[in-house]
This record gives C-alpha cells, sequence and structure tokens, in this order.
C-alpha cells in the first residue's frame, strides 16, 4: 500500500458508499459483555481467593479493583498479583473485581496487621494507607474485601502493591500446600514457577490447574507468615510489558459503557440548568409528548451534595424515548423555565479574576512563616514581583458521561465506567433505598476520565431516572455540551510572589500568596517553594472566594498550577540574578536540609546532560528547564523528576515544542517501566495543552466554551516532540505516577518565549498572547 493516511481518507471521501447497520440484541443475551463486566462465578474454575481464579487449563483470572482509563492498571496490578504467585504470565487474563461482593464481605484474616513503616524500606509495607494497616480500618469500620476500589490519586500501584503481592503469595502457598498433600511431601521441598509446582527430591512435577481445586479448600495455616519480594527479588515487575487491554481496544472489542445494550432497554438525554446551582422552575411535557418515540420525562433534582463529594450541580429534566436521537431531540425542544440564583448568573470569568486578585490584598488563611520575611525586605537589594493566572479546565474526556440503570423493588444493576465504584454504590443506595448489598454495578473500561469518571453526576442521574422508571433499563447517555455541565473542572487561580535578592542575587525572603476558589482542591495542597528551594525568610497564604463553579480534582489537585508558578518565579529570579536557570536552581537545592535534596540534584543534573544543555541552538529555539517533585519534603514516599524543554518560536508566532529529555526517579523500583514511559508521555501532551490551548471561561454564570469546536486542543500539524525518558534509582518508594508529571512544560514555554522574544507572559493559556517576534 503506497497511500499514506490522509492520502486514503482523501480518496475515501471523494467517491465512497458507506452502508452501516445493526443488529439488535437477543432475548436473553449476555448484557454483561466479558470485557466490559466482572466476569461472572465459573463452577468449574476454583477461586484461590477474592483476587485469584484458577481453572483447570491453568488460565489464571486476576480481579482488578482499579478502572482500567488507558493508565495501564489491568497490566500492572495483575503483574504485581503474578509476580507473587509464579504463575505463567501468557496465561493471565484480567477482569474487574465486583463492587457488590465488596460491599458483602470484608477482607481475610491474612492482611491484618500490614507493616508500614514509611515507605523507606523496600522490604517493609511502603507508604502507610488502604491495605497498609489492620483489618479494622477507620473510626472501627471493617475493610471491604477489595479495600480501595477507588481509581485516583495515583494510588492503585501505590496503594495497593502490598496487598497485591500478598493476594498472590497467599494463592502461591495454597497451591504448595495442596500439592504437599497430593503427595505427602513436606512443602518446603516444593518450589514453583510459570504455574508448575515441583518436588526436586523425586523429580514430580504438577501445574497450578490441576490442584486448584483442592488449594481453593485449603486455608492456610499461618498467613501471616507469608513473605512476599522486595524489589531486588522481582522476576516479572521491573520489565516492560506491553497494555493488556490494547489489542481489545484496537480490534474493538473492548465494551465501553456507552456501547452496553440490555433487552428492553430505553434511551435517556438529560439537560440540566447550564448555570451551576440552578433548578427547574417548570416545564412543559406536552409540547412534546406526540414526538416520535418519546415515552416520558424525569425532572431531577440537584444531586444531593453528600452523593456529589460536596460539589453542587444543576437540577434538570431528562426525557426517555425508543432510541437515544428520539430522547435528544425532544429534550432539546422541551419548554424548560430555570430557577437561577442571581448571583450565580451575574458571574463572569472578568468579574471573578478581579475578585480573586482583590483576595490577595486580604489577610488569608497564612500557612507557613518562617524567618523574618518584612526584615529581609527591608534590606533587599532588588525585589522581583510577579502574578500570574490559570483560567477554569474541565476534563474533556472522549466517553462524555452515560451510564445503563435497572431499578427493581430488590435490586439495582448498573453498567458504568466509574473511578469510584464504592462511592456510586453508596449513591445508589441513597438514592434507591435499596441496601447497597443488592446493588451490582457492572464494570466498563472507561474513554477517558481523569477524576472520578468526571467527577460529575452521571451515575447519579441515571439512577434517579431508571428508579423513577422501575422494572425498566434505562440507557441515560449526556450530549457533549452536556457534559461539559456535568463535571468539575480545576479551579481558575491565582498567584502573587514577591522575592527579596541579596547582592549576589540570591533570596533572602520569599512571600507567596495564592488565590483561589474555597473548596478549589489546591490552597490546602502545600506550596512550600522553601522546602525546594532555599531561602531563609518565607511566608504563604492562601486566600479563597466563593464562586457556585463545581471544582475537584483533574489529572492532581492544585500541583500543576503550583508547580506553574513556582518554576516561572524561578526562572524569573535566576534573570533578575543573571544567572543560569539551571545552576540557579541548583545552588538553591543544595543550600536545603531535604532529605531526598540529593535525589532532586540527580534529576536536574542528568536532564541538564541528556539535553545538551548550554549547547548553541539556532535563532528562535530555547532550552528551559524546570524541577518537578510530589513529597520530597516529607522523608517518606516521593516522586522527583527534573525536565529540559526545548521549545522553538516561528517569527509569525507558532510554538512548537521540539524536545524534552525527562530525568526521572524509580525509586525502589516500577513495576512497569513501558507503563510509567506512556503516563509521562501521555502528561507532557496533557500540560502542553494546558499551557498553549486550553481554558474555560465563564459567561452570564455559565460554560462559554461547551464543545471541542470552541474548546481547542492540539492538532494532527502539531507535530509530537521528540521525548527522551531516563530513570534512575532512589531509596524511597514513589508517591504516584497518575498524574503531576509534565507540569512544567507551562513554565517552560512561557521562559522560552521570553527568551526568543523578549515578552514575559504569566497568564495560561499562552496561545490568548502576542507571540511574535522580528
Amino acid at each position: 500500500m503506497t497511500q499514506n493516511r490522509r492520502e486514503f481518507l482523501a480518496s475515501a471521501g471523494a467517491g465512497a458508499f458507506v452502508l452501516g447497520f445493526s443488529l439488535p440484541a437477543r432475548a436473553g443475551e449476555n448484557v454483561a459483555p466479558p470485557h466490559g463486566a466482572a466476569w461472572y462465578e465459573d463452577p468449574a474454575a476454583p477461586e484461590i481467593n477474592a483476587w485469584i481464579v484458577i481453572a483447570p487449563d491453568d488460565t489464571v483470572t486476576i480481579r482488578i479493583a482499579q478502572t482500567e482509563l488507558g493508565q495501564g492498571v489491568w497490566t500492572s496490578n495483575a503483574m504485581i498479583v503474578c509476580e507473587e504467585l509464579q504463575c505463567d504470565w501468557s496465561k493471565v487474563r484480567s477482569q474487574y473485581a465486583s463492587a457488590n461482593r465488596d460491599a458483602r464481605e470484608m477482607a481475610p484474616d491474612w492482611t491484618l496487621n500490614v507493616p508500614g513503616n514509611g515507605g523507606t524500606d523496600p522490604k517493609g509495607g511502603g507508604e502507610p494507607g488502604f491495605g497498609m494497616r489492620p483489618r479494622t480500618g477507620v473510626a472501627g469500620i471493617p475493610d471491604s474485601v477489595y479495600r480501595r476500589m477507588r481509581t485516583n490519586a495515583a494510588s492503585s500501584v501505590k496503594d495497593g502493591r502490598y496487598y497485591l503481592q500478598l493476594a498472590g503469595a497467599e494463592a502461591r502457598e495454597r497451591l504448595l500446600l495442596a500439592a504437599a498433600v497430593v503427595w505427602s511431601v513436606p512443602v518446603d521441598e516444593l518450589s514453583a514457577k510459570d504455574g508448575v509446582i515441583a518436588h526436586a527430591p523425586t523429580g514430580r512435577t504438577t501445574t497450578y490447574g490441576k490442584v486448584a481445586a483442592l488449594a481453593a479448600r485449603t486455608p492456610h495455616p499461618n498467613p501471616h507468615a507469608i513473605a512476599i519480594k522486595s524489589p531486588d527479588q522481582w522476576t516479572l515487575m521491573g520489565t516492560e510489558q506491553k497494555n493488556r487491554d490494547v489489542p481489545m481496544k484496537v480490534t474493538g472489542e473492548t465494551v465501553y459503557s456507552i456501547d452496553v445494550r440490555v433487552p428492553g432497554m430505553k434511551w435517556a438525554a438529560a439537560k440540566s440548568c447550564p448555570v451551576y446551582g440552578g433548578d427547574v422552575k417548570s416545564y412543559d411535557f406536552d409540547a412534546v409528548r406526540g414526538m416520535p418515540g418519546v415515552r416520558s420525562a424525569v425532572r431531577f433534582p440537584i444531586p444531593d451534595p453528600k452523593l456529589t463529594r460536596g460539589h453542587v450541580f444543576s437540577g434538570g429534566v431528562a426525557v426517555i424515548a425508543d432510541h437515544w436521537h428520539q430522547a435528544k431531540t425532544a429534550v432539546e425542544q422541551l419548554p424548560i423555565e430555570w430557577n437561577v440564583p442571581a448571583r450565580n448568573a451575574a458571574l463572569n470569568s472578568a468579574n471573578m479574576h478581579a475578585a480573586l486578585l482583590a483576595s490577595l490584598d486580604e489577610p488569608g488563611n497564612v500557612r507557613v512563616n518562617v524567618g523574618d520575611v518584612d526584615a529581609a525586605f527591608a534590606r533587599a537589594k532588588k525585589i522581583v514581583e510577579a502574578t500570574y493566572s490559570t483560567p477554569y479546565l474541565p476534563r474533556a474526556r472522549m466517553e462524555p458521561g452515560n451510564a445503563t440503570v435497572l431499578v427493581t423493588d430488590d435490586r439495582v444493576d448498573i453498567w458504568t465506567g466509574d473511578q469510584s465504584p464504592q462511592e456510586t454504590r453508596f449513591s445508589a443506595a441513597q438514592i434507591t433505598g435499596i441496601p447497597e448489598q443488592n446493588v451490582y454495578l457492572h464494570m466498563c473500561h472507561l474513554g477517558g476520565g481523569f477524576g472520578r469518571n468526571g467527577n460529575g453526576p452521571q451515575a447519579e442521574q441515571a439512577i434517579m431516572i431508571a428508579n423513577a422508571n422501575r422494572g425498566t433499563p434505562i440507557h441515560l447517555l449526556w450530549t457533549r455540551e452536556e457534559d461539559f455541565i456535568g463535571t468539575t473542572y480545576r479551579a481558575m487561580g491565582v498567584a502573587r510572589l514577591r522575592a527579596a535578592l541579596d547582592a549576589d542575587g540570591w533570596p533572602v525572603a520569599l512571600e507567596v500568596r495564592t488565590g483561589m476558589q474555597r473548596d478549589g482542591f489546591g490552597p490546602d495542597a502545600s506550596f512550600d517553594v522553601a522546602s525546594r528551594y532555599f531561602v531563609p525568610s518565607y511566608r504563604f497564604s492562601n486566600h479563597t472566594t466563593d464562586f457556585h463553579v463545581p471544582v475537584g480534582t483533574r489529572r492532581g489537585v492544585g500541583q500543576a498550577a503550583h508547580e506553574f508558578y513556582r518554576e516561572s518565579f524561578m526562572n524569573e529570579l535566576a534573570h533578575a540574578a543573571g544567572k543560569d536557570p539551571y545552576r540557579y536552581r541548583r545552588g538553591l537545592i543544595a543550600r536545603t536540609s531535604l532529605p531526598f535534596k540529593n535525589d532532586m540534584l540527580k534529576a536536574l543534573d542528568l536532564a541538564a546532560e541528556m539535553s545538551g544543555w548550554g549547547k548553541p541552538l539556532p535563532k528562535g529555539t530555547a532550552r528551559a528547564i524546570a524541577l518537578e517533585e510530589r513529597g520530597a519534603e516529607t522523608g517518606g514516599s516521593a516522586t522527583i523528576s527534573a525536565m529540559v524543554h526545548t521549545v522553538s518560536v516561528s517569527r509569525d508566532g507558532k510554538v512548537r515544542l521540539e524536545r524534552v529529555d525527562v530525568a526521572h526517579d524509580q525509586g525502589f523500583g516500577l513495576v512497569n517501566p513501558l507503563s510509567v514511559k506512556k503516563q509521562v508521555e501521555g502528561q507532557i501532551t496533557w500540560f502542553y495543552n494546558d499551557a498553549m490551548h486550553q481554558a474555560v471561561h465563564i459567561v452570564d454564570g455559565r460554560v462559554d466554551e461547551n464543545n471541542f469546536h470552541r474548546f481547542p486542543l492540539s492538532r494532527i500539524d502539531e507535530d509530537p516532540p521528540e521525548i527522551n525518558i531516563r530513570f534512575f534509582a532512589t531509596g524511597h518508594w514513589l508517591i504516584g505516577m497518575g498524574h503531576d508529571r509534565g507540569t512544567s512544560v507551562q513554565s517552560a514555554i512561557g521562559d522560552a518565549v521570553f527568551q526568543i522574544t523578549g515578552k514575559r507572559y504569566r497568564d495560561l493559556p499562552y496561545r490568548q498572547h502576542d507571540l511574535t517576534w522580528g
């Protein structure tokens, strides 16, 4: 084939006949597809423990409690179990753990008193957290069997590693015990590898599949004595393994929740009040009652904040019809009168930004106050001040919010992709009055999430609608515009930084004031610049303002915005001091007493070396360096990296990220280095879009950019950069990899633009500024 993709599409568009059709599902057909929901129990495949099922043909099914949305948990979490189980990796398949079972069973006794020691010992329990404590958890409530089913905070590997290793080790020991019983030999004479059990003295072998049924009935006599491997003993973990979910996605075999079809299902399309906090005053269903396929309408109230993690969304109306297009057309034509709080409707990005800036002049909440800041400013040789801002940002996921729900008098079935099935299970019980033990979540892969599948109430709305139509399965599907309303946003933020420099250009005092929405998942996050870079006197305060837009986590918490503020200001200080930005950072870190300062120095040195720092570049091209870290001041778990971004700016203002050199901490060891590389590469692209393109504005209290034709993303003509990643070993466990990597591209582009054009911009995104130069 000599045509490239573009030529093929062009020729196809010039003349093609395409016929699309679908076949309806047969009555009784399996409504929980194998790659879209938890597998049902198979009596022929014995369950060794709640995590592991081994079939007679030696196929090993590993249950995954976290949700796969492209980050690789179906691979990495299965690797953790397989490492200890000592099974054949080629015979492993993944499936979702049952959220219903999680509601009915508590954690097994062999997870009692799991050691945790702050993460400094590779043989210990790692960072204390879920699975790192006695079975009786917070406030005496027993831990459920799968413990943590939420997929957030970059914690799928971090919080699950210990108890997933333990699950694999416990199953392995039971399989060995079963073989010992069959052969009447001491268990310590047996060994296991690749799913084969061997008895060296006699040369006998058997497979896991042959003894699995007996192992399932053979509890371990002393589970607390089971040991797990330290990183230096890993054989599967630490190797690069391709993601198990990718082939299914390429072939179309994967079932997302948007694909679910249930016999007898009806479709729902929703319209929420576009101004957050608004509700339905009245609506006229008679105006659309006679439209084709229309069945009914359901008014749903503003969701109870206790079901949406404290966020306030809007009330609205859903229309139910035989097909989704019928429901969508009807709800769009449905006359609705909204009851909108006057204050909310009067808010817009301009007056909200002004309110945030004004809040910086108020006393605020002083969180850190070290030394004598005011005295240091009084004797400063030079004072540098800068104010930065970041806009509201949505997740803009590919798959819009949706869920299929069937409510009967004593049971709830939900087909959805959800980053927090335990919370959705709770919501279903609260809305329907049916106990959580009778709520069944059939988990599907996610077409994007980045924070509880959007942190929005798609599941709660679907449950409300289905509860009003008991006995009929309802598939709620949001439009793209509704998806932009039904999400939480990364909060708009501002920061004012002032530094007092001595005669040599080193900071002797620093004052940082950040302004953000009161529940913005950021002001409470530490912005302790002085703990990263040495400053004798330091004061940090956060200043909050009440707005109506629901805000929440989005690929992290406050880290992305805070590192943009911090690293941008470090570049400005280095310029004001007339010093090299890499050497300036290095000098400040070297003077701290941080427990992981040597790791941060190593990251900076390696990134500079990889990039050829200091070598001449063509005119119109510049390099910028930055430090990225989480937890480096704690002495426990941490993730540390440094990146050098090589950026070009054409004379007409077109920015291109040419190259990124990444020096990244691997801690004691990475479970799947290939997955980590993908995470880093993806986040560089993610935060490049934040830096260059993405912003949402509020107009008359509502979101203005509510679809992709108005919410810009990178286009195909923005060639991806060359990304080089090198890992280096350190003496701690990682705090996570799922977010807050690649944030430095924001400050790097700003500094490169300044180096090339002489223009210093401090407000994201950069596309709103004049980037041309002569």
